[in-house]
């Protein structure tokens, strides 16, 4: 299949287009958008020949080449593969930020401690990648990924999806019909398909006839290493078309039975030799030899015996295919299989691969090694990995005869995987434990039971249906004691406030107060806001605030809450029941920092999330813009379906309040699709009040009256604040902008007579508000202007307040007021740059080229930044290095460089020094 060329290149028969596309990767390496491919084929197409021709392509033009294989014996071994990329680039750890870089050198074995997260390790692996890219260009290879143990594929995937700025592309192959540890999305896909026939032809090489190549090439569909392999076994006459072919062809699904036939003719020695290889964790020769010498066996002779099928080279075993492995495993007998991992188990000199290998070596109960396993998994939970504590636990749990140790620890596991991210064995683990403790009254049995069931429930809740995972939860509820029901009570919240049922979240709040156990500061802190919220949420804030603040007094005043990222959901809410952000914010955000720091990305997506939401009603669209953005990027990132809050509505209101009207749409569809995703019928009051305002910022107010008046017919047209026909606004708006001015002045009148006596002053705002654009009288509008925005002064609402202001000063001059005008049309536009709502502030610059006065935007403001590059100024603006703000948002040095100098050119300033003013002050005068 391969081919020398001009000037000593690799060229491969039949795969122009392949690397063509290939070549392109590397080309647009440090553009901008990820260098990252997938080969993906089936066995034998081809797919590490075409990575062995890029990496010589590479290498040609200076590259570096760093590559991992895969291998199935190894796949259980965490970080194997990010190891043998590591090992070279050792040097550039120095640039790894400090925290990533001890849960790096921990997760590797560079030095004694625990690694850190896995994704607080992907982190570190893309600011390595990073700094030895500033030296040199560095392209990574992963053959075979489905091998490459999780933890490494995690870390490295990672990294190649952020490294868009930096010289550094990655690609990999992966066997197509196999699992994967990981998602390969957002990678470009390179398909492999079998050879024609003219192509088979030239690899077969001469001595075939036409008809044989073709007949060969129909048999195997093409694939190289099937017909190289036909092309061996064949005699000169079957080649030549004198005598028939054998029936069964050797085709990919049958290369196994090929490669036996080459196993049985091994000398027993050879044959020893290869099967030590193919259950050894580690291609290192030392063990394998050290084996054969204990048997009193010449490794040398043994290893050359084997030549033809497994390779010696300065110290590494590598079988000439990662077939032949698999054969080689296959064709042994278990007896055998097993004989070679004890063997290997005593000449390893790492402690976890030994344990390892007994384990493969044991049949039937072992408690002491069930122990030694279970003790694994705890080293691995905080060092190397949830995916591997998972296994480890499992394991342990199939060699113990204790049926209560067994179910703890299966429970474990199934823990274990859910925050690994492994939904399927979640729910393989889930299904043994619900079987084995069907009917269980013992306590253990009962605990695993909750454990499990709360699993699934939260598993559901992020991708399936609300309904479901409420019923999940509740079951678990149902029989959980202590921690594990507060937590699981805390979980069904989260469901019961999304569907906007106050009752049952009463229910849940009451059910929290009455279990738990105020002795624990875990327990009391969760009733304490269960209740809270319940009572916040019900109308009662004089009831629910003080209790919402005793439990974040609880979460910051005990040691083991109050860094603990599993609570970061309740510390966020807490932001949105008090209303209070100079009180709620402080400690949000350093548990969202935190959450940053470990990498505790799962829980960081809900925080974020929450914060965003909270943010935006606070009036702080900045942040939330970039809160939003960065949930939306790390809930695609974990693969969650949907989630119980409003990441892409938060973010589609905030890109449609700069203008980014693509982007709007594309996260309106995606929550679209969460809100059918979680069972809710119809369009939810949340998803309907955001669409139309996106429709009110792109001048659609067809829309904006559709997706209202289908609101008032189906909800009575409740607001986000739950008032009553909150929707008024928008659509009093909109009726006037199309000529409807009668349905106009009949919605305010109903707005209005449908509030209490005394409303919240944001409603009141509201009223007055829609008051003002009906009236026919400008006298009569300003006074009711003046009204709404006495109610709007000293709340926090600053993007109503600001399009009060705006639509104030648009009424004024079309009454010929312009001077009037103009300073409602002045205070609105420096409201809408410093909330950076781009789209709003044009408009109002629009409004005062209207009265005559043209603003000059010195500040760049017209130019709206990517949710992405609001993070970065925002850490810029607090004195960070962009090393600082890269291991903050899992970025590499490059990349910020570059979203800095598009925040400094989109804003016109000239250095972070500006920037920071800019972010902290006011905006500059328009003159």
């Amino acid at each position: 299949m391969a081919a020398v060329g001009p000037g000593g290149a690799t060229t491969l028969l039949g795969r122009d287009a392949e690397m063509a596309a290939l070549r392109g990767v590397l080309g647009r390496a440090g553009s901008g958008p990820p260098a990252a491919a997938v080969i993906r084929g089936e066995a034998g197409i081809g797919k590490t020949a075409l990575l062995d021709t890029v990496a010589a392509v590479a290498a040609g033009e200076g590259w570096r080449c760093l590559a991992v294989r895969g291998i199935e014996a190894e796949s259980v071994l965490t970080f194997a593969g990010l190891l043998a990329i590591a090992q070279p680039l050792r040097g550039y750890v120095r640039a790894v930020p400090p925290a990533q870089a001890a849960a790096f050198a921990g997760a590797l074995g560079w030095r004694a401690g625990d690694g850190g997260d896995r994704f607080l390790v992907g982190a570190a692996t893309l600011s390595l990648l990073a700094a030895a890219a500033a030296d040199r260009p560095t392209l990574v290879l992963m053959d075979d990924v489905q091998w490459v143990d999780r933890e490494s594929a995690e870390a490295l995937l990672f990294a190649a999806r952020r490294l868009g700025h930096d010289r550094v592309a990655v690609v990999a192959t992966y066997r197509v019909g196999l699992p994967l540890p990981t998602p390969l999305d957002g990678l470009d896909v390179v398909d492999v398909a079998g050879l024609p026939a003219n192509v088979a032809g030239r690899l077969l090489g001469p001595g075939f006839a036409d008809g044989v190549v073709e007949r060969l090439t129909a048999e195997t569909n093409g694939n190289p290493l099937a017909l190289r392999e036909c092309g061996r076994v064949l005699t000169a006459a079957q080649r030549a078309g004198a005598a028939t072919l054998p029936v069964a062809l050797p085709v990919p699904d049958r290369l196994q039975d090929a490669y036996a036939r080459e196993l049985d003719a091994l000398p027993a020695d050879a044959w020893r030799a290869v099967l030590l290889c193919a259950a050894s964790a580690d291609q290192a020769a030392a063990p394998v030899v050290a084996v054969l010498a204990g048997a009193g066996l010449e490794p040398g002779a043994c290893l050359a015996a084997a030549a033809d099928v497994v390779t010696l080279d300065g110290g590494v075993l590598t079988f000439r295919h990662p077939l032949l492995r698999s054969a080689a495993l296959g064709r042994a007998t278990s007896q055998e299989r097993r004989e070679a991992h004890r063997s290997l188990a005593d000449a390893v000199p790492d402690r976890d691969a030994s344990v390892w290998h007994r384990a493969e070596a044991t049949v039937g109960y072992d408690e002491d090694l069930a122990g030694e396993l279970a003790d694994l998994a705890d080293r691995d939970r905080s060092r190397r990995g949830f995916a591997a504590a998972t296994v480890a636990a499992e394991r342990a749990a199939r060699l113990t005869a204790d049926r209560i140790q067994q179910i703890g620890w299966l429970a474990g596991a199934a823990d274990d995987a859910h925050l690994a991210g492994d939904g399927e064995r979640v729910r393989r683990l889930a299904a043994v434990v619900l079987a084995a403790t069907g009917g269980a009254t013992d306590p253990s049995g009962r605990e695993a039971r909750s454990r499990v069931l709360s699993c699934l429930g939260v598993l559901e809740l992020y991708g399936g249906t609300y309904t479901r995972a409420a019923e999940l939860l509740e079951e678990a509820a149902g029989v959980a004691t202590g921690r594990q029901l507060l937590r699981t009570l805390s979980d069904l919240s989260l469901i019961y406030y999304s569907v906007d049922d106050r009752v049952l979240l009463t229910d849940v709040a009451e059910r929290a107060a009455a279990a738990a156990d105020p002795a624990d500061p875990e327990q009391a802190m969760l009733a304490a806001y269960l209740s809270g919220a319940a009572h916040v949420w019900a109308g009662r804030p004089e009831l629910g605030v003080p209790l919402v603040r005793h439990a974040i007094d609880l979460l910051e005043s005990d040691p083991d809450l109050r860094d603990d990222p599993r609570h970061i959901t309740v510390a966020s809410f807490a932001a949105l029941w008090l209303m209070d952000p100079g009180v709620a914010l402080p400690y949000a955000e350093r548990r969202l920092a935190r959450a940053r720091e470990v990498g505790a990305l799962g829980m960081l997506a809900a925080g974020l999330t929450l914060a965003a939401g909270g943010l935006a009603w606070l009036g702080d669209h900045v942040r939330a813009y970039a809160f939003a953005g960065e949930a939306v990027e790390l809930l695609g990132a974990l693969g969650r379906t949907t989630e119980p809050g409003i990441a892409h509505e938060i973010l589609a209101v905030e890109s449609a309040g700069r203008g980014l009207h693509e982007e709007a749409g594309r996260m309106l569809e995606r929550a679209r699709h969460v809100v059918a995703a979680t069972g809710i019928q119809g369009t939810p009051p949340h998803l309907a009040h955001n669409v139309a305002y996106c429709a009110l910022c792109r001048g659609d107010l067809v829309e904006v009256v559709a997706v209202l008046e289908d609101q008032i017919e189906r909800y009575g047209g409740v607001g986000l604040d739950l008032a009553p026909l909150g929707v008024a606004p928008h659509l009093v708006e909109a009726y006037l902008g199309l000529g409807r001015d009668a349905d106009a002045r009949e919605l305010a009148a109903r707005f209005a007579a449908a509030q209490p006596e005394t409303p919240h002053e944001h409603v009141a705002a509201m009223v007055e508000r829609c008051r003002a654009l009906i009236a026919h009288d400008i006298d009569e509008a300003a006074a009711a202007f003046d009204r709404a925005l006495a109610h709007h002064a000293g709340r926090v609402d600053r993007h109503e307040g600001a399009r009060t202001r705006l639509l104030y000063g648009m009424r004024l001059r079309r009454a010929g007021r312009r001077i009037a005008a103009r300073e409602h049309l002045h205070a609105a536009r420096q409201e809408f740059v410093a909330m950076d709502l781009t789209l709003w502030a044009q408009r109002a610059v629009d409004e005062l080229a209207g009265t005559g006065e043209r603003a000059r935007q010195r500040d760049g403001s017209a130019q709206p930044l990517t949710s992405q590059e609001t993070r970065v100024a925002l850490l810029v603006a607090q004195g960070m290095t962009n090393r600082e703000v890269a291991a903050a948002l899992f970025l590499s040095p490059k990349t910020v460089e570059h979203h800095l100098g598009a925040v400094l050119r989109k804003r016109g300033l000239r250095s972070r020094t500006e920037l920071a003013r800019a972010i902290a002050g006011q905006p500059p005068p328009d003159d």
